[in-house]
């Protein structure tokens, strides 16, 4: 449990990920480290996306990186926004400097190795719920690089454009971001500009160009 201005949360954590024996073995990890946390687990990361009303309630998610149909940092582009006091601990057992961008941008917390030992992913859960980023050590010199590149984009301009990338118009990106859609037309107006194109083409062809979607 955690502490906050004297009052006592319990500590709850979402993990997504497709591989079964990882995500149970992960989960028993976790409830021997953390006895009073709540614990749930999910092999489709669709779930995030049918299940949306339930995020608020989590203090930390770690996501797979590589999924079938939905890799995780798309599906954190698509629901981040409604898991803005979450921390995000994304694994991943391989990654390029594309990825990583892409975690970066999303402002993940940590970015974990999966072959690492147990030890070093407690480690990293310690630090990214203590306020830190955490990234493994094969993954350092990717996210160095990759911060030099990296625009500033929020949560919210990121789910716009991997709704974009989908095909969905304006409305539909309104209702699935719970905003009007004037608010949509702002943000689009303002990614045109971060990176300087005039079209939605253009834009998404950009933004998968600079590992953004």
């Amino acid at each position: 449990m955690q502490r906050y201005r004297d009052k006592v949360v319990t500590l709850k954590i979402l993990i997504v990920d497709d591989h079964r024996l990882f995500a149970d073995a992960l989960s028993i990890t976790l409830k021997n480290a953390y006895p009073e946390a709540d614990i749930t687990t999910c092999e489709q990361p669709r779930w995030l996306l049918e299940n949306r009303q339930q995020l608020p309630q989590f203090n930390l998610v770690i996501l797979d990186q590589a999924m079938p149909d939905l890799d995780g940092l798309s599906l954190l582009g698509v629901v981040g926004r409604l898991m803005t006091d979450a921390k995000v601990l994304v694994c991943s057992g391989s990654a390029t400097e594309v990825t990583v961008r892409r975690a970066l941008q999303l402002k993940v917390n940590g970015f974990v190795d999966k072959s690492e030992p147990v030890e070093k992913i407690l480690l990293a859960i310690r630090e990214v719920m203590a306020g830190r980023s955490y990234y493994s050590e094969s993954f350092r010199l990717m996210a160095g690089n990759a911060a030099e590149e990296t625009l500033t984009l929020t949560r919210q301009q990121l789910a716009i454009l991997a709704m974009l990338q989908e095909g969905h118009g304006n409305k539909e990106i309104a209702r699935q971001l719970f905003v009007s859609v004037n608010t949509i037309k702002t943000h689009l107006r303002l990614l045109y500009e971060k990176l300087e194109v005039s079209n939605r083409t253009a834009c998404i062809d950009k933004a998968r160009n600079l590992g953004l979607i």
